[in-house]
């Protein structure tokens, strides 16, 4: 028959049996679920990375872009040395990177309509089938330029200007949006 000592002492055992056992099985789980973690954190890090380095890229095309339309618009800058039919192309451009890209920003560039709005204050679009947009600005000073050709003159609507202050609002709110959606202050 077991004494008392003896029954504590094999209790013991057990227990110490069961923990040496366990021990290693609970830290391969915790190691395991770590690792996991750290594994999801670094791709996701990752991820946050690339779709940086995608807005960015995004930036580096369009805002060159905007900004030849705001000075050509403002006869500011190298206005000068733009052409209506390279200003039209660069419409096309960017109305191709703002529909590609902007689903990678936080929130949607498009659906805030500032893109829109800043293009519909430079162009006149739905202008038939075929016809490219037209620029909403006045020929004045633009026509008077040496290398004016003539038939540019019907890329223009010029009974559909827009305010300057209008026109330059509608810029500064993209690029506003922009710039936020990058988080550069």
């Amino acid at each position: 028959m077991e004494t008392e000592p003896e029954k504590i002492w094999n209790s013991l055992e057990v227990v110490k049996l069961i923990a040496s056992i366990l021990t290693p099985i609970i830290v391969g789980i915790v190691g395991y679920q770590l690792a996991k973690i750290g594994k999801d954190l670094e791709k996701k890090q990752w991820t946050s990375r690339k779709v940086i380095e995608k807005r960015l890229d995004f930036y580096d095309k369009v805002v060159p872009e905007l900004n030849d339309l705001f000075c050509y618009y403002n006869r500011v800058g190298n206005w000068k040395e733009l052409t209506p039919p390279e200003l039209i192309e660069k419409k096309r451009k960017l109305d191709k990177e703002f529909h590609i890209y902007s689903h990678i920003f936080k929130e949607n560039i498009l659906v805030k309509h500032q893109y829109e709005s800043f293009i519909h204050n430079c162009f006149k679009t739905y202008t038939g089938w075929g016809n490219d947009a037209k620029l909403k600005m006045s020929i004045a000073k633009r026509a008077d330029l040496p290398n004016w050709k003539k038939e540019w003159n019907d890329l223009f609507v010029t009974s559909e200007r827009v305010d300057k202050e209008v026109f330059n609002k509608s810029y500064n709110q993209l690029i506003y949006v922009i710039r936020k959606e990058l988080e550069i202050d």
